[in-house]
Formats: C-alpha cells, sequence, structure tokens
C-alpha cells in the first residue's frame, strides 16, 4: 500500500507539472515577445507550488535527500519517477488530441521545444542537456527546500523564483521534457537520451547542492517533504 500510494501520489505530481508547462507553452505561443516567456516561467510555478502544498511525490524534489534516508527510499523513488511519467505523458498526449496543439500556436511552439532538445537529430549536444539539467536539480532542490524551511509568503516566493530562474533560463527539468515530448508527439531515440541525461542532471544537481549544504552545516534534519 505504501508503494501504491506513492505512485498515486506521483501521478498526481507528474499531471501538475504538465499543466505548469501547458500555462508556459500557452504563455509563449500568444504572447511571443519576451515578456511572454516570463510571465510563462512564473506561470509554470503554479505546477510545484501545487505538488508542495498537496505533499505529492515529484522525483525532482525528493532525490535530493536521497542521501538522508533508509535504502527502500530508492525504491519509493523509482516508483515515484513512474507515477511522474504517467502523469506528465498522460497530460501531454491529452493536449497532443486538441486543437490548440494539432493546428494552433501552441502546437508550433511545443513541436520547437521538442525539436531543440531531440539530441539525435542535432538538437542540442548530450553535454548540454546534463549540464542544463544540473542547473535544474538545484533551483529546484532550492525552491522545495526553502518552501519547507520558511512557511508562508517568503518560502512561496523563493519557490516561485527558483522555477521561474530554472524556466526563463532555458534549464531543462526530466518530468516538464516528458510533457513537452508527448504533447508535440515526439519520442524517439534522441528524445528518450534527452530524458535520460536530464534525469541524471537534475539529480546530481540536486544531491551535489544538497552535499554542499551539509558540508557547511546548514541540513535540517527531516526537511524533506514527506511520503505519507
Amino acid at each position: 500500500m505504501k508503494y501504491l500510494r506513492v505512485f498515486g501520489l506521483a501521478i498526481l505530481a507528474g499531471v501538475m507539472i504538465a499543466l505548469g508547462g501547458l500555462a508556459y507553452v500557452a504563455c509563449c505561443a500568444y504572447e511571443t515577445t519576451g515578456v511572454g516567456k516570463i510571465i510563462g516561467s512564473i506561470l509554470f510555478a503554479t505546477g510545484l507550488l501545487a505538488v508542495c502544498a498537496f505533499g505529492l511525490f515529484l522525483y525532482t524534489g525528493r532525490i535530493g535527500y536521497a542521501f538522508e534516508k533508509k535504502a527502500d527510499y530508492l525504491l519509493a523513488l523509482l516508483v515515484g519517477y513512474l507515477g511522474n511519467i504517467v502523469g506528465a505523458c498522460g497530460v501531454g498526449y491529452f493536449c497532443f488530441a486538441t486543437a490548440p496543439f494539432t493546428s494552433g500556436k501552441m502546437g508550433d511552439v511545443v513541436a520547437t521545444i521538442a525539436n531543440s532538445r531531440d539530441i539525435l537529430a542535432g538538437g542540442e549536444t548530450w553535454y548540454s542537456a546534463l549540464l542544463l539539467g544540473v542547473l535544474c536539480g538545484v533551483l529546484v532542490f532550492v525552491g522545495v527546500d526553502l518552501f519547507k524551511r520558511k512557511p508562508g509568503v517568503i518560502g512561496t516566493l523563493a519557490l516561485i523564483f527558483a522555477v521561474a530562474t530554472f524556466v526563463v533560463g532555458g534549464t531543462e527539468h526530466c518530468i516538464a521534457n516528458m510533457f513537452y515530448f508527448s504533447a508535440a508527439n515526439h519520442w524517439n531515440g534522441g528524445t528518450v537520451v534527452d530524458i535520460l541525461l536530464v534525469t541524471l542532471g537534475n539529480s546530481l544537481g540536486s544531491l551535489g547542492f544538497w552535499g554542499l549544504l551539509k558540508l557547511g552545516g546548514l541540513v535540517v534534519k527531516g526537511q524533506e517533504p514527506a511520503s505519507k
């Protein structure tokens, strides 16, 4: 029952991240100036804010705390990752079946995003995906950790700005990429490689930042979101 619950919470987390990605795509489609990208990056934060507020299970929000946990936490992370895939890809294909994506500007935007991240097609290099994943992992960890450390307005703003920074900065989030690839129906070897590299980067970024906090004596025990 424990892992079934994790799987359910992870599906919901994937859904929320995908909905954040949907808001970003819409803003970029209908406001083509840089303002649209900025607004979209802020609205994207709705997804992670909901994840933290509801206590959902998002792989990228929890991997950074792995060294604090027992061995069975690794299984929870794997189950959670699979649930995130179901949620994000499910919403992506829901969107792919709708008019704004099949014949509208939103479809053009998400196709551009997907093409730019198709490694084997020359969209980007493998090390670019990895490094952008690392930077995103750091920012996700910072946002989630500050949300827990500073309940209220400060923590909420910290989370929103951390997410907005990783989105507008062009870094890559593995679960968000799953939504983009699904909404564009653009799955192939290159996009799968991208997901694997970005997942590794997100993990290294989160774990590395946690390690530096630990080294500096700034880790607060029990700060990781509870897995109920």
